[in-house]
């Protein structure tokens, strides 16, 4: 049976991901996949998967399915304040999506 549910994505600096994937742990979201060596181009100019001078310049993208809309919502709107809307480089945003259940 399909039932939709939200998949919220993070792209953002690899230099951080310890401490995204400890936040949202804190939040009790235990499920989670991340993709490596993520590359593109945004406001801050190309991000190559070489990441220039060292392993650190890479992206990643973290996804997690949250079935309620608003906690995917709260979940994405705290992350994005405590680590994207200053210092590093990154976007947060919402799909729509249906899995089976």
């Amino acid at each position: 049976m399909l039932k939709q549910v939200e998949k919220l994505i993070i792209i953002t600096e690899r230099i951080i991901i310890s401490k995204i994937i400890e936040y949202i742990e804190s939040l009790e979201i235990k499920a989670y996949t991340i993709y490596h060596d993520v590359s593109g181009q945004g406001q801050r100019g190309m991000r190559s998967i070489s990441g220039g001078l060292s392993r650190f310049g890479e992206n990643i993208r973290i996804e997690i399915i949250i079935e309620d809309e608003e906690q995917a919502v709260e979940v994405a709107e705290k992350i994005y304040n405590k680590y994207l809307s200053s210092r590093y480089a990154g976007i947060v945003y919402l799909e729509k999506i249906r899995v089976v259940k």
